[in-house]
Parts: structure tokens; C-alpha cells; sequence
């Protein structure tokens, strides 16, 4: 296995094993398979309220020095893979400087404002190029609520 195919799957189970912990269930959170063009995602949360969320992960040193425009980047690949899904949400999540794979609750996850008023049902002003970074931790207490 290649250095960044090691550094992806540890990313991967990491957050996985996060969700784990949470309360998700096997069954609810799992990683995805490799599908090439048409990826959908690095790992998949079928979530009762809001149906399936993808998440494109990013782990290793190449995350944690990512740029902003890096970033809107991988937004982009994570939107994609969320309709390749047919997801209700697609995230980015990237792994913090100084945060190791044991707390990738505290990784860093981006989204926009139009996904965390749909998924609070809030009647806040939702503009869908508005860029949000907050933790994974923070993110799963807004998905369950």
C-alpha cells in the first residue's frame, strides 16, 4: 500500500471510529469503497433524521498545512461526491496540526451555512457559498440534534 493510500485509510477509520463512538451504529457508519470516478465518498453516516451524509476525509501533513483555496477545492470534490451518492449532505473533513487519529472528533470540518440551517432547521439566512469551519465534535452534535 502507498504512503498516501496508508495515511487515507488510517483518516478514514478514524472518523469512522469516531462516529462509532458517538453512537452510531456499524450498520450507520461505515467506510466506502473505492468506486473511481464516481467516487461517493470516503466515508458514508446514514443518519435517521437526515438520511445518508458523506464525508470526503483529508489526513496526513497534506491537511493540516491545506490552504483556504486547497480547502473550497476539496468542498468542491466533497459536493460532487454527495450527488454521486445521492446524499442528502456531503462534509469535507481534515485532519487538525497537533490533532492525532485518537480525536478526530476534533478534526476540522467544513461545510456552508445552507447545510447547517437545513440540518438545524433554523430560519437562518442560508447562503450556500458561505464557507463554515467547525470541529467534526460540533458537527455530529448539530447532525443528531
Amino acid at each position: 500500500m502507498s504512503k498516501a493510500k496508508a495515511i487515507g485509510t488510517r483518516a478514514e477509520t478514524a472518523v469512522r471510529n469516531f462516529l462509532l463512538s458517538v453512537g452510531y451504529s456499524e450498520l450507520e457508519a461505515h467506510r466506502n469503497v473505492l468506486t473511481g470516478s464516481d467516487d461517493q465518498g470516503d466515508v458514508w453516516l446514514r443518519d435517521p433524521k437526515h438520511g445518508l451524509i458523506v464525508f470526503e476525509l483529508k489526513g496526513g501533513d497534506m491537511a493540516k498545512k491545506a490552504s483556504y483555496e486547497q480547502c473550497l477545492k476539496w468542498m468542491t470534490e466533497a459536493s460532487r461526491e454527495k450527488k454521486n451518492a445521492g446524499a442528502s449532505f456531503g462534509f469535507l473533513v481534515t485532519q487538525r496540526a497537533g490533532v492525532g487519529y485518537p480525536r478526530a472528533g476534533d478534526w476540522w470540518a467544513y461545510t456552508d451555512l445552507e447545510a447547517i440551517a437545513s440540518l438545524s432547521a433554523t430560519s437562518a439566512v442560508a447562503h450556500g457559498d458561505t464557507v463554515l469551519r467547525l470541529t467534526l465534535k460540533d458537527l455530529v452534535k448539530i447532525i443528531r440534534g
